[in-house]
């Protein structure tokens, strides 16, 4: 059973980075180089990755598409510090 948790505010996102499971992810949408972006987060022994990729129009699905960036954190403040400069206003995330 696959179990998500729908995060509707940087804050809730910020909670849910803090107790994230080595086996878990948060994705979301947002904007980087002007681009629009889906936005994946996971967590590893040694902090965070982030990947970001561009999206791609399927009919009416937008889907990822080609990686625009891969990018490590050590700890959970800098990845909130660039997370905070492209995930879209409101936030729609999810964490799974």
């Amino acid at each position: 059973m696959i179990y998500e948790k729908k995060l509707s505010s940087f804050s809730e996102l910020s909670r849910e980075l803090s107790i994230l499971d080595l086996d878990a992810g948060i994705r979301t949408t947002g904007k980087y180089n002007g681009k629009k972006c889906y936005l994946f987060v996971t967590r590893s022994a040694n902090g965070f990755t982030s990947l970001l990729y561009s999206m791609k129009l399927l009919k009416k699905e937008s889907l990822p598409d080609k990686r625009l960036l891969a990018r490590e954190f050590e700890d959970q403040g800098s990845l909130e510090t660039f997370l905070a400069q492209i995930v879209n206003k409101p936030v729609k995330a999810v964490s799974y």
